[in-house]
């Protein structure tokens, strides 16, 4: 019968880890995870970041896309041969749906209402713009809810752009006028996170100038604007500033875009 082994005696025993050295190693794994979190936090604020700056470029440009696609066709109206702008855009008088006073003599193309805007120092509300043209059914020209003339007649549309809010974020909205009557739909909201429009007109005001000659050398916010000016407006400036996506409030370091749009109605003169 063979012997039975011996157990490890002294400094031969098996030894496990110390408490110490247990809550060293545990110590060490949480600075670790830490890390690991911190880094994956930047990560994720990172790609929010650059996510909201993306987003911000693209609103801009749709902004400023639709701002002057609709606001270069001011004035304009099929059959000028036979038909003048006087005729073809009427005095015409309408309350917005936000509740402001639009008032349009014959042929005047354009329209505004001041706001208390500053912008770079803040204020607001915002300036509005009103857009008046005619189309003939079919031709594909824009309108501010993306739509077009497809009533199988010429028709006056009035494009109205103003800043709203809705449920505590601002939108920059359209509402669409079809000859004297408000669109049955709502206004469209276009673009959220809109804070003001600051919008001013560009006149020729040089003294004994050129028949034809347009060439802007003022602009002249709405406020300033008299009844005449309206029908001598070349250009229209527009600003449009955004709620910052790198900052959590509004108004704090808001980014802001300005863009020149020219009438077609107006270009080209000598």
């Amino acid at each position: 019968m063979s012997p039975r082994p011996s157990l490890p005696t002294g400094s031969s025993r098996v030894r496990g880890y110390s408490l110490i050295e247990l809550m060293i190693a545990i110590v060490i794994a949480l600075f670790l995870i830490a890390g690991v979190i911190t880094i994956e936090q930047s990560v994720h604020n990172s790609y929010a970041d650059r996510n909201g700056v993306a987003q911000l470029e693209n609103d801009e440009r749709f902004t400023m896309t639709m701002l002057g696609e609709i606001t270069q066709s001011a004035g304009y109206y099929p059959d000028p041969a036979v038909v003048s702008q006087v005729t073809a855009l009427p005095a015409a008088t309408a309350t917005a749906p936000n509740g402001d006073a639009l008032a349009f003599a014959s042929g005047q193309a354009l329209d505004g209402i001041a706001g208390s805007t500053v912008i770079n120092g803040t204020t607001y509300p915002s300036d509005t713009l009103a857009v008046r043209f005619m189309t003939a059914s079919g031709d594909g020209i824009p309108l501010c809810d993306g739509t077009s003339n497809n009533t199988g007649s010429n028709t006056v549309y009035t494009n109205y752009f103003y800043v709203g809010a809705d449920n505590g974020t601002n939108y920059l909205y359209c509402a669409l006028e079809i000859g004297n009557q408000w669109s049955a739909t709502s206004p469209v909201p276009l673009v959220e996170n809109v804070e003001a429009m600051q919008i001013s007109y560009g006149l020729h005001t040089t003294a004994n100038a050129n028949p034809g000659d347009y060439s802007v050398d003022t602009y002249v916010p709405a406020a300033q604007m008299t009844a005449q000016d309206w029908n001598e407006v070349t250009a229209v400036s527009i600003t449009v500033t955004f709620k910052n996506p790198l900052q959590a409030e509004a108004g704090q370091n808001a980014a802001t875009f300005t863009k020149v749009i020219a009438l077609m109605s107006r270009t080209g003169g000598t």
